[in-house]
Formats: C-alpha cells, sequence, structure tokens
C-alpha cells in the first residue's frame, strides 16, 4: 500500500496549547479533540506546529499538520497506516500495566523520538522500514547511551520463510532445549535482511508484529548465514507478553534455559 500525501507529519499524540496536556488518541473522547481541533487548540509536540484531528470512518484516527512547512523536526517522515497501528497495539498492550506508558516520546538526551516509552526505561520499537545495519545500530547505542532498554518489535511484512528449508514440526531428536509442541514450535529457515542480522549481534531473539491480529512470531537463531537464518519459529499473542527488569518475557521465555536465553555479542 502506498504512502499519501497526508501521511507525512502524522502524529497519535498532540499538545493542548491552553494547558500544555499531551492527548493521545484513543485516550480522550473523541468528541472533546474535535472541539479542541476546530478552536485550533492542538499543538506539535516537537515542532509546535498546528495540528487538526483527522477522524474519519476508514483510517485510523491522528493529528495531522496542518503546514508541514512549519514543521521543524526531523519525525516529519511518512509513516503508514500499519505502522500507525502497530505501535497503537504496543502502546495499548503495555499501558494496562504501566499507565504512566507514553505514546511517540521524545528522548531530550539523544534527540529521539520513542514509538513507545514504559516507565522506568523501556523503549518500544515497531520497525518495519528497512533501516541499514549502520542506521540501526547508530539508533540502539543512542538508546543504551541513555540508559534506556529497547525491544524491537519487527513489522510481520518483513517475516519471509525460505524455499530452501520449508518450516516443519522440530525433530524429536533435535539436541536443543527449545519447546517442540507449544506455540505452535516449528523448524525452517528464514529470509533476513542486514537490519535483523544486526540485531542478532545483540539480542538472542527476533520479534515480529502483526499489528492487526496482535499476534507475535519469534525466530530463535539456531544458524544464520548471509540472508538464510535457521531457527525455530513460535508464535503467541502479543496480550501474553508484559516486561521485567530482563527485557520482553513471554510464556516461551519461561521454557528456554539461561544459556538460551543469553544474549549473543558479535
Amino acid at each position: 500500500m502506498g504512502m499519501h500525501t497526508e501521511d507525512f507529519g502524522i502524529r497519535l499524540v498532540a499538545r493542548h496549547a491552553p494547558t500544555g496536556t499531551l492527548l493521545t488518541i484513543g485516550d480522550v473522547p473523541l468528541e472533546r479533540l474535535r472541539t479542541y481541533s476546530e478552536r485550533g487548540e492542538l499543538r506539535c509536540p516537537e515542532c509546535g506546529a498546528l495540528l487538526r484531528l483527522k477522524a474519519g470512518n476508514i483510517r485510523q484516527h491522528h493529528f495531522a499538520h496542518v503546514s508541514l512547512a512549519q514543521c521543524a523536526t526531523r519525525y516529519a517522515e511518512p509513516e503508514s497506516e500499519s505502522h500507525r497501528t502497530g505501535k497503537m497495539a504496543l502502546y495499548r498492550h503495555f499501558r494496562r500495566e504501566s499507565p504512566h506508558a507514553q505514546l511517540e516520546w521524545r528522548i531530550q538526551a539523544t534527540d529521539q523520538r520513542a514509538d513507545v516509552f514504559v516507565p522506568p526505561n523501556f523503549v518500544l520499537e515497531f520497525q518495519q522500514a528497512s533501516n541499514s545495519a549502520e542506521q540501526w545500530r547508530e539508533r540502539q547505542r543512542l538508546y543504551e547511551d541513555a540508559g534506556m532498554c529497547a525491544i524491537w518489535f519487527l513489522g510481520q511484512v518483513r517475516y519471509a520463510e525460505a524455499r530452501s528449508e520449508p518450516v516443519r514440526p522440530i525433530s524429536i531428536y533435535d539436541p536443543s532445549p527449545v519447546p517442540r509442541r507449544d506455540f505452535e514450535a516449528a523448524a525452517g529457515a528464514f529470509r533476513v535482511r542486514e537490519m535483523e542480522r544486526a540485531m542478532l549481534e545483540v539480542f538472542t531473539m527476533l520479534y515480529y508484529l502483526d499489528p492487526y491480529v496482535e499476534m507475535l512470531t519469534i525466530l530463535l537463531p539456531r544458524s544464520w548465514h548471509a540472508q538464510t537464518l535457521r531457527a525455530y519459529r513460535y508464535r503467541l499473542p502479543l496480550a501474553l507478553a508484559r516486561l521485567t527488569p530482563n527485557g520482553l518475557w513471554t510464556p516461551l521465555h519461561a521454557q528456554l534455559d539461561e544459556k538460551t536465553l543469553r544474549k549473543r555479542r558479535a
């Protein structure tokens, strides 16, 4: 699906000019937002430019810049409908246990805008676009420098099974201590790009999120070469995931041993 002109400068959070309060789509009654919009009281939290509420029957409700010429923020790049749906899904889920979670949160120390910030130090990113390995490493480094624990969710559109090794049940003779029956367990080969390979230098597994059904697909690597990753694949609802001091936790993690869960460094 292609980008629309209005996809530039879209926000899911606006600042109420008279009070300075941050207003998040879905958290504030729609009629109140309409009133603020009609009064010209909605501003971009980044650049202060005027925003208008867009709340039709087809696209997800959002705020849009009246004039992008006024927007000095570097975050005015286009953002797809599925990306907005994904980060909204993350915000709504993790806000249930952390009511002070924030959508589109700016980290002043690094001038980054996280998709979701969950106190005390979690940032959740829903990543669908193809960044280079160096671009991703720089973003990750900045989060680490700011003392943040970044958790990356790849869009389901980036998930691709390789024809060379079709997905199959995990063999009972496989020596690895991994679940073989639970969470739609399977093994196979998957196509990954340079950003995913950079992530695997840091993290134990890859998380994919289907934003429309809120399901996680998790790849636990066995080995990888070039653009082919041999891995165990699992699926489970986002609703089962939660945050712990060690990062993201799901019932799958409870069945993996400490060695398997340990972060890898290249």
